[in-house]
């Protein structure tokens, strides 16, 4: 059984997949993670003791996030040959990583986190003025701030995010109006494909 999450950036998605993963007691992979650590096998320390990805790091789309793509697809196939449950996140349920989970015969359970506009984009705006007052040794506002512009410009249509069809069953999630994600149907639709 996987759990694919998918959805805008700033919809919920990391809220709700970490949720659903502390919930059902599995891992969670999330390609920001593998994305941030290829960036920092390959960083350097600044004179101010910060750390300095490579050029393009932070290019949404770019060489750092197609080879965590990668990885995380990698990974995503590693664990469903094995049998082993997990909720896996990225901003699109790729057809490479769709394509590698029902090659292993895994039962999937697509997951589209959504929000109203209004709140996506304060979020986005949020994430990337804390991101910047932060000042960690990390350089992710440029990133973040990447994000929230894009979204501004209208770039990131709701349809881009939409689940592909071939998965088992597919649950909206709309965090619009809750600080803490409602799961529950989550978990019912686990249940279902499982009896």
């Amino acid at each position: 059984m996987v759990v694919a999450v998918c959805g805008s950036p700033g919809a919920g998605k990391t809220t709700v997949a970490s949720a659903t993963a502390r919930r059902l007691r599995v891992p969670h992979l999330h390609r920001d993670q593998f994305k941030n650590g290829l960036g920092l096998s390959s960083a350097s320390v600044t004179k101010d003791g910060g750390i300095q990805f490579e050029q393009g790091f932070q290019v949404s789309g770019g060489p750092f996030s197609l080879r965590a793509e990668d990885v995380m697809v990698d990974a995503a196939r590693l664990l469903a040959s094995s049998r082993v449950s997990f909720v896996v996140e990225n901003s699109v349920l790729s057809h490479k990583l769709l394509d590698a989970l029902l090659a292993c015969d895994a039962r999937v359970l697509a997951v589209h986190v959504v929000a109203r506009e209004a709140v996506i984009g304060e979020r986005l705006r949020a994430r990337a003025a804390l991101i910047d007052a932060e000042k960690t040794t990390i350089d992710l506002a440029s990133s973040a701030q990447q994000l929230a512009a894009q979204f501004q410009r209208g770039e990131m249509k709701r349809s881009i995010f939409e689940p592909p069809g071939r998965v088992d069953a597919v649950v909206e999630i709309d965090t619009s109006d809750h600080e803490n994600p409602v799961i529950e149907p989550i978990e019912a639709a686990v249940v279902a494909l499982l009896r």
